[in-house]
């Protein structure tokens, strides 16, 4: 991408975050799980790289949080397995 604006990416960052919910929901195992958490960590850095305005950021950032909750939620799910 040549162009590494927000608003000019918008529909690629959307789809990035549509994937990564889809990569959470599809865990079926803790090394999923594992593989879901490195993915969260590599999408918060790859949307740092975009120049955002102060709402976007925060946009992003309370995206990412939610990507966390999920993961968490996730991990409870597999831990009452285990237990």
């Amino acid at each position: 991408m040549k162009d590494w604006t927000f608003k000019t990416n918008m529909d690629h960052i959307f789809d990035v975050f549509r994937k990564t919910s889809k990569v959470i929901s599809s865990c079926k195992n803790a090394q999923q799980l594992m593989g879901a958490y490195n993915y969260v960590d590599n999408v918060a850095r790859y949307v740092t790289h975009f120049e955002r305005s102060p709402r976007q950021t925060e946009f992003c950032d309370k995206q990412v949080a939610e990507f966390r909750k999920m993961l968490r939620v996730k991990n409870r799910e597999f831990n009452e397995f285990v237990n």
